[in-house]
Formats: C-alpha cells, sequence, structure tokens
C-alpha cells in the first residue's frame, strides 16, 4: 500500500500542515462544546469496549457460536467502516481515530473467541470439560473451526495495520505485526496454566523488549494515540492471565512465570516514574525480590521433578540467583557493582555453606567452579571484590577438593582434579591471548548499554 495516497486522517494531528490564517480565540461556550464532545466520544467507546467483552462471556440463544462470531467480526468491520466514513466524508479526525482505535481494541476479543472455537476440536488437555458454559465456544466441525480462524485472520490484519496508521503512522508496521503476533497467542489450544504461564511470560519479554529498543525513542509513540498504540500490544498476555485466574487453578510453574514478568516490568518501567537516580536504583533493586522468587520456585519444581538429593537443594536456590543479579548489573542505572557484588555474595556463600553441610567431592566441585567463575568475572569487569573474593573461594573449594580426592583415591577423584587444572591452564592462555579483544567489546558492550533508554 503507498502510504502517500492515503487519506489525510492517517497522520497524526502534530504532523499535519499548520494553517496560516489566524487562530480563532475559543470561547467559553467552545470550551463547553469541547469537553461534551470528549465526553461522548468517551461514553461511545466505553458502550462499544462493553458490547464487544459481552461475546466473551454470553451465550445467545440463536445460531451457532460460528455465526455468533461472524456477527462480532461484522461488527469490528463496521467499527472500521465508521472511522473511514468520519474521515472521508465528515473530513473529522478525532471521531476516526476513535473508532478506528476501538477496531483495534475490541481484536484481542476476536482472537479469544477464535482461541475457544479452535481449542473445541484440537485441544491439547482436557480441561475443556471444566470450562464453564458462559465461556464455551464450540465449532460444529474441525473444517469449519479453521475456516472461522483463516477468514478471520485475513479480514482483520488489513484493519490492524490500517487502524495504527491512523494512530502512529512511522511505527505502524512493527505495532501491527507485534500486536498480532501478540493476539496469535490467544489461540493456542491450550488451557493448561502451565503453557500459559510459559507463554505469557515470554510475551513479556518480548513486549519489553520493542518497548526498551524502539518504542520508547520514537517521539511520535509519546502522544496520547501513540500510547494507547502501544499499550493495545500487552492486552493479549494480560487477557491470558486473567483467563487463568478467572477459569483456572493457577500452577507453581504459572506464579513463577507471572512472578519474572512483573519483575521483568518493574525493572524497566517502574524506574522512569520516579526523578531522583536512588530512588530509581531503589525501585530496580525490589524488583530483583518477585524475580528471586520465581527462581526458587522453578528450582523447587526442577529438584522435585529430578528427585535430587539434598547437597543440590542451596545451589539450586542461589546460583540461579546470582546469574540473575549478573545479568541484571548489565542493564541496571548506575554502574551496576552492586548487583555484581550481591552476586559474588550469594553465590561464594551458598556454595561454601552447601560445602560446609553436605562435605564431599561434588559440593566441593561445584564451589571451586563457582569461585573460579566469579574470580574471571571480577577480573573481567575489573573489580577487586569479585577477583579476591572469588580467589578466596578457589583456595577454600581447591582445599577441600583436594582433601577429598587424598581421602577417597579414585581414578575419577584424580580425574577431575587433572581436567580441572588443565582447563584453568589453557583458559588463562586464551584470556592472555585475547584479554584485549575482550576488553574492548566489554567497553564497547557498556558504551551500548548507556545509550539504551531504561
Amino acid at each position: 500500500m503507498n502510504e502517500q495516497n492515503l487519506p489525510e486522517f492517517i497522520f497524526p494531528d502534530d504532523l499535519l500542515p499548520k494553517e496560516t490564517s489566524e487562530p480563532v480565540a475559543k470561547t467559553s461556550s467552545g470550551d463547553q462544546s469541547t469537553l461534551m464532545l470528549q465526553i461522548l466520544r468517551a461514553l461511545g467507546a466505553i458502550i462499544i469496549v462493553a458490547a464487544a467483552s459481552i461475546f466473551l462471556f454470553q451465550h445467545w440463544g440463536v445460531g451457532s457460536d460460528v455465526q455468533r462470531y461472524l456477527l462480532l467480526l461484522a461488527f469490528t468491520g463496521i467499527l472500521s467502516v465508521g472511522g473511514f466514513f468520519c474521515a472521508l466524508q465528515l473530513k473529522e479526525s478525532k471521531g476516526a481515530r476513535t473508532l478506528l482505535g476501538l477496531t483495534l481494541a475490541v481484536t484481542p476479543v476476536n482472537f479469544a473467541v477464535l482461541g475457544g472455537l479452535i481449542y473445541s476440536r484440537f485441544s491439547w488437555d482436557d480441561a475443556f470439560l471444566s470450562v464453564p458454559g458462559y465461556a464455551t465456544w464450540v465449532a460444529p466441525s474441525p473444517t469449519s473451526a479453521l475456516l472461522t480462524a483463516a477468514g478471520a485472520l485475513l479480514v482483520l490484519a488489513p484493519l490492524c495495520y490500517l487502524s495504527f496508521l491512523s494512530l502512529a503512522r512511522h511505527q505502524a508496521k512493527l505495532l501491527a505485526g507485534g500486536f498480532f503476533l501478540s493476539n496469535l497467542a490467544l489461540l493456542f489450544p491450550s488451557r493448561q496454566p502451565n503453557w500459559i504461564g510459559v507463554m505469557a511470560a515470554l510475551l513479556v519479554i518480548g513486549l519489553t523488549c520493542f518497548e526498551v529498543r524502539r518504542f520508547a525513542k520514537e517521539a511520535s509513540l509519546k502522544t496520547f494515540e501513540g500510547r494507547f498504540s502501544r499499550l493495545l500490544l500487552w492486552v493479549p498476555p494480560a487477557m491470558l492471565i486473567g483467563r487463568t485466574f478467572h477459569l483456572y487453578a493457577p500452577t507453581q510453574l504459572f506464579t513463577a512465570c507471572l512472578l519474572a514478568a512483573s519483575a521483568i516490568l518493574g525493572f524497566v518501567f517502574l524506574p522512569p516514574l520516579a526523578r531522583k537516580d536512588s530512588t530509581k536504583r531503589l525501585l530496580q533493586g525490589l524488583s530483583m525480590v518477585p524475580a528471586s522468587c520465581s527462581l526458587i520456585s522453578l528450582a523447587d519444581l526442577f529438584y522435585r521433578a529430578f528427585s535430587l538429593s539434598s547437597q543440590w537443594t542451596i545451589p539450586l536456590c542461589t546460583l540461579p540467583t546470582a546469574v540473575l543479579l549478573v545479568a541484571a548489573s548489565w542493564y541496571a542505572i548506575g554502574s551496576g557493582t552492586g548487583y555484581r557484588r550481591a552476586a559474588a555474595l550469594i553465590a561464594l556463600a551458598g556454595t561454601s555453606v552447601n560445602l560446609l553441610i553436605f562435605p564431599g567431592l561434588t559440593s566441593s566441585l561445584v564451589c571451586l567452579i563457582t569461585a573460579l567463575a566469579i574470580l574471571i568475572c571480577g577480573f573481567m569487569v575489573e573489580q577487586k571484590i569479585m577477583f579476591f573474593s572469588g580467589a578466596a573461594g578457589v583456595i577454600f573449594g581447591l582445599g577441600y577438593h583436594l582433601k577429598y580426592a587424598l581421602n577417597l583415591y579414585s581414578l575419577l577423584n584424580w580425574g577431575s582434579l587433572a581436567v580441572i587444572g588443565m582447563a584453568i591452564i589453557i583458559f588463562a592462555s586464551l584470556l592472555e591471548r585475547h584479554q584485549e579483544q575482550l576488553r574492548e567489546r566489554i567497553r564497547q558492550f557498556r558504551s551500548r548499554l548507556q545509550h539504551w533508554s531504561h
């Protein structure tokens, strides 16, 4: 589609040519009229969204579920037609954008109903039998479910693109693509909370990357229409989460994924709300609490799924948390040294305490490898505390490993020491040869991160 031939309402108000005539001063009656028009548009929008939402829960007495969905699809198309009518015939852009924005707002409802129709014939689980009747959508046959979905996608795709063109022209393709992919998650033929939790978390990660790398830098997306367009992308994951809470019992994995998603959102979106850098850093630090809880919950699931011994309890809780803090340090406001120090402390303390509680070759090997990783990380980021604490951990872990290798002499124990020693020498050689390149890449990565939006 040639964007040069699109009607004028496609462009935001601030990008339209300015009128040369003197603006007419607004009177109090004009202000009241403007306010009344805004109230009427808002009231109409609320009524339309409420009417569309009823399709999710209300079973009408006439026609099949597919026929009832086609009414919803036709209703969505009529909203778009109304928007074009306001723009082309009435020459009024605000009403056009309102109706086209509502087209986007009811699109997730379309996908939710399509998901119900597909789920009725291609379910991956047995939860369909427990879904309440008011939330059940049944297709007459697998073919009808697929044909209905395919036809709806062919209609909704261009409507979404044209609607985003009217709200945020410069990022319309990216917004429409992200919005469509986000809505496709509603077609997933499973209601099992574990699957839904993982999918919602992946959507949150993907949408957060869009926000940080593309949307937050675009000036045109900071208008009301731009913010509304960005907000729409988050509706499908919100519907997935809300549907699970309303119709099903959340599982431990679902809760862990939800905690992880909330941590990501808090880490990225809460700091900009504060003015002081200290407050921003505090908000980011607090987001590590749900993140750590999520990792501990996942560690518990992993521990029980593989029936691991007790000596893995502490490492499974501390080591992933340490890795998380190191990863967060690269994106944190400021230098991120506090995150790395905390990571080193947690990892060393966890593996050392585990070695004291569960002494043995395996525990000493875990402690030794962890300390080596901290020592190397401290060297690469040039932090004394990490470097020397890693060195102390290496001495502690290596001492225990030598002790148990001597007390319980076997080919395996001797081999583990030999492999560790050889690996250290080879790794040191690699560092000696490529340390300048590695340091330069780290500097480039830090410089690039500083230009990213928080």
